[in-house]
């Protein structure tokens, strides 16, 4: 259910049958749209430091808070406005503050897997000119005073710019709306926040320090719905994945997901390892893969196991603690649809092998994302990666009949993925 009051603040209601009260305030601001570098971050922290209790969710282009309810829903709703809305901005507290995201900015720059991860999202949406560089966002927080975090909190709390979210007892339904135009139906009308971001896709390698190799892979979704059949596609590429990788004996990991970035949305492959040995070789196999939901259908049996893979995976998502109430403002605040995780369950029982075939096609023929953090000198280059990954893709026979683009270990990989499809 959603209500929009008269400046514009719109409410979403989600009645869940159970006694437990959420509450949550979504604005749409974040760190790609900030008006200055870490200010979403700084305003975040002064929050939080208002009041623990308060779960915050940070994205690119939105910025949530998420409560329980413990007693009623007027209490909850007015330390969600006091918090958010009037929050103390000292200079001692912003001090504290800038002092804790320098020290957690630093602690975190040398980590792998968060250099890959910011290196995928600017690679993916390269149209943003926001590229991260450790020290400028250091000495950019450095510099925010009391007055540009107020500013910010005048600039973005305006009706058209916020969603209320509250997941409980329809019951409450009444209160929650009366409440909600109470505190927050004064606010001016004002716009919504815009972003003028698509996706690019892009290629960029990260000369990696120490062991660790990583391969992010990724494509656009944010041009649909999450539907059933894009779970079942990453359950059953999930487990391919897994198996590959173990039965070429390679002590890596891999990981298939749904990345949110500035709002938007990816599927993104990801694999790990530590050996330099066993990176293209790791490639290889999501590439293969990758080709083959493409080129074939998956057998009944091999369906049926992701099937219910895909429900257990969306079940676990769907009771994510402290969360339903941030899913519902996110939906309707950054694509304008009603996200029904209940709808997606249900139609995953539907899902046929012919339609896991269709949406690979469709998602994988669209430009892709590729980062690499390695020490490989040799690792494949990004136009190998796409040849590699197109259902077309073959390697012609030299003069004596053998195919030099296929080395014995990678003939057993292709027979071993046969022998998983064919099962």
């Amino acid at each position: 259910m959603k209500k929009t009051l008269s400046n514009g603040l719109v409410l979403v209601l989600k009645n869940t049958g159970s006694n437990s009260k959420e509450i949550s305030l979504t604005f749409k601001c974040g760190h790609v749209n900030e008006p200055k570098l870490g200010l979403a971050a700084v305003y975040e922290k002064i929050v939080q430091r208002n009041a623990e209790n308060i779960a915050s969710v940070c994205g690119g282009s939105m910025t949530s808070f998420a409560m329980s309810v413990k007693s009623s829903v007027t209490i909850a709703m007015k330390k969600l406005y006091d918090t958010c809305v009037n929050p103390a901005i000292t200079p001692q507290a912003l001090k504290i503050v800038i002092s804790d995201i320098i020290k957690h900015t630093r602690d975190l720059a040398p980590l792998p897997k968060r250099q890959t991860k910011l290196a995928y999202k600017h690679t993916a949406f390269g149209k943003n000119d926001v590229y991260w560089d450790t020290e400028e966002y250091i000495a950019k927080v450095a510099q925010l005073t009391t007055d540009d975090v107020k500013a910010y909190i005048t600039d973005n709390f305006v009706g058209s710019n916020i969603v209320i979210g509250y997941c409980g007892s329809k019951e409450d339904f009444g209160t929650f709306i009366e409440v909600a135009e109470k505190y927050f139906g004064s606010l001016e009308k004002g716009k919504r926040k815009s972003i003028n971001l698509e996706y690019t896709g892009g290629f960029q390698k990260i000369q990696g320090n120490g062991n660790m190799q990583l391969a992010f892979f990724g494509w656009d979704l944010s041009y649909a719905n999450s539907t059933a059949e894009t779970n079942v596609l990453m359950s059953l590429l999930s487990g391919r994945l897994e198996r590959s990788l173990g039965e070429a004996h390679i002590p890596a990991e891999s990981e298939v997901k749904i990345a949110g970035y500035f709002g938007l949305r990816t599927l993104r492959i990801s694999v790990s390892c530590l050996s330099i040995e066993d990176f293209n070789k790791c490639i290889d196999i999501v590439c293969r893969n990758v080709r083959r939901l493409q080129n074939s259908v998956a057998s009944d049996r091999r369906m049926e196991t992701s099937r219910q893979r895909a429900m257990a995976e969306r079940l676990g998502v769907s009771n994510e603690a402290m969360m339903h109430s941030v899913k519902i403002a996110w939906s309707t605040l950054g694509r304008d649809v009603d996200y029904d995780t209940d709808a997606a369950i249900s139609n995953i029982w539907e899902v046929s092998a012919h339609d896991v075939q269709m949406i690979a096609q469709d998602i994988f023929s669209q430009k892709m994302t590729c980062v690499l953090y390695t020490n490989d000198s040799s690792a494949r280059s990004q136009e190998e990666i796409i040849q590699a990954m197109n259902p077309a893709y073959t390697t012609a026979p030299d003069k004596q009949g053998k195919e030099p683009g296929l080395s014995d270990y990678e003939k057993k990989q292709v027979e071993l993925i046969d022998n998983l499809n064919a099962e």
